[in-house]
């Protein structure tokens, strides 16, 4: 049986890893006022960072919506082309968006090859590294089988930790009161986030960012100890200080393997640009 994975866009699986592991990604969209753009099609990651800064003073900021069960079915029908027997679909939390349930609706209608949907429970790195391995036992040689049932102990060895630089994307999405926003801007406040039973949930607060950063080690940590884990740091349009802050991630954590990602347009419209994630994968003993 060949077997193929298909993940969305909102996992920030690098493209290195999406072209050697013969993923099928289906993007979300970003939508600035009228106009609907495809995550990584039609808007890159550098044009929706330009216009995010060039938007006028009070302008609404963009927005995103889940992909449709027309895009799972083209990956569904481009799978099957490529010679594929059985699929996997793994998706971003069902509890943070409706990927999931597009993914479902389009399994639930294809009648040739057998369609699994895997729900990570996660969001950006930490659903990225579920897919990952998903796809690293299917090029290993696995079956749809095995690999399914495997998923949720990889689940369970998944952290993923927040850290976000400005408030206002917090507080135009409601999730923060204008108040919150201007007394945490004007005390220079952090706030931490964690993805937990599939949501993305308060962690605690920190003053500056440097403190941020390194509480997310410090989180990563607490739940590790010094086990090996494959680390995954996201980053929002800072390239410079995430690749500034890998030393600090080497010396804290028992890293045996370490990728740095761009978290693109679907993330930072929900949390502004300077966002920070901290993904790891521990290894399986």
């Amino acid at each position: 049986m060949s077997i193929r994975v298909i993940c969305d866009s909102s996992q920030n699986v690098p493209e290195s890893l999406l072209a050697g592991l013969n993923l099928i990604e289906v993007p979300a969209s970003v939508i600035f006022g009228d106009e609907v753009y495809l995550n990584k099609v039609d808007l890159s990651d550098e044009e929706f960072y330009r216009r995010l800064a060039e938007l006028p003073k009070g302008a609404s900021l963009p927005t995103t919506t889940q992909p449709t069960p027309g895009q799972f079915i083209k990956a569904i029908e481009q799978a099957k082309a490529e010679g594929a027997t059985g699929i996997l679909i793994t998706s971003v939390s069902s509890h943070l968006s409706g990927t999931h349930n597009s993914a479902v609706q389009a399994a639930a209608l294809e009648k040739d090859v057998p369609v699994q949907v895997w729900d990570t429970l996660s969001a950006s790195v930490g659903g990225g590294w579920q897919t990952i391995s998903a796809a690293e036992m299917v090029q290993a040689g696995a079956s749809l089988t095995e690999v399914t049932a495997a998923l949720p102990d990889i689940q369970k060895r998944v952290d993923t930790f927040f850290t976000v630089d400005t408030l206002k994307f917090l507080v135009a999405g409601g999730r923060l009161s204008p108040v919150q926003g201007m007394m945490g801007a004007l005390l220079n406040v952090k706030p931490m986030l964690v993805i937990e039973d599939g949501l993305l949930k308060p962690l605690g607060r920190e003053r500056g960012r440097k403190t941020a950063k390194n509480a997310l080690i410090d989180l990563v940590r607490k739940r590790v100890g010094d086990k090996p884990v494959r680390v995954a740091l996201a980053h929002a349009n800072v390239l410079d200080e995430a690749e500034a802050f890998v030393p600090a991630i080497r010396a804290g954590l028992n890293v045996q393997e370490l990728i740095v990602v761009e978290l693109g347009p679907v993330l930072a419209a929900l949390a502004g640009p300077g966002l920070m994630a901290l993904g790891t994968l521990a290894v399986a003993e």
